[in-house]
């Protein structure tokens, strides 16, 4: 898999972003399945992907968007030919989040090739894709240290400062296939730790994720 690195800026974007589209004409959202990057910090403080940690990160948060697709307007999953094509979406879902981060807007960011060609086989307008980035370590064990973001792991770079205990990140795009744009974006990165696999914080940042735009909803 192409290696895709989303760096976590101190001035990044910390709000919703959206187009002029309004929310209206979203009556339903065909989705995605939901990606996730999880890496398990060693003693050393020595970053390895963990394929345990995404997966139970990925079915849960799979779960949770099952359990609120009333809530999130969503329809019909999308799915993928094949593990290439699973492969290069994470890569493109990667490089857009690595791009409005940089440019703290949505205009001129248009959907890639291989999510408007899913969207179109299927006859959609809409479709939601999540992503859940972040790692765990056991108690205690960390440090300063810098990490390296949507590759499928996370490794030391000088230069980047970033959480220092377990944590969880998560991503939200809505795209538009007849726009041909990224028609909303939102992360949610929480100020506490939070374990990657806790599945309440999953479930409130999820629902923060599109909370004012596509529902208003008090979350405690």
């Amino acid at each position: 898999m192409l290696l895709i690195i989303l760096f976590i800026y101190s001035c990044s974007v910390n709000r919703p972003l959206k187009t002029s589209t309004p929310t209206s004409e979203i009556l339903s959202l065909s989705y995605f399945d939901p990606i996730a990057f999880i890496n398990y910090v060693e003693k050393g403080n020595k970053s390895v992907p963990s394929d345990s940690l995404s997966a139970i990160t990925k079915h849960k948060l799979d779960s949770l968007m099952h359990k609120h697709k009333s809530r999130l307007r969503l329809s019909n999953e999308l799915t993928f030919e094949n593990e290439i094509s699973k492969s290069i979406f994470s890569s493109e879902t990667g490089r857009l989040a690595e791009a409005i981060t940089r440019q703290r807007s949505l205009n001129g960011i248009k959907i890639t090739p291989v999510i408007d060609s899913i969207m179109e086989k299927n006859n959609t307008r809409f479709a939601m894709s999540v992503v859940a980035v972040g790692f765990g370590r056991r108690k205690g064990n960390w440090r300063t240290s810098s990490q390296r973001y949507w590759s499928g792991y996370i490794n030391p770079r000088d230069g980047f400062p970033v959480p220092t205990k377990s944590s969880l990140n998560l991503y939200g795009f809505i795209f538009d296939s007849k726009k041909d744009e990224v028609t909303y974006y939102n992360r949610q990165i929480p100020n506490k730790e939070v374990s990657p696999t806790d599945l309440e914080s999953m479930e409130k940042l999820l629902l923060e994720l599109f909370n004012g735009y596509l529902y208003e909803q008090k979350i405690n």
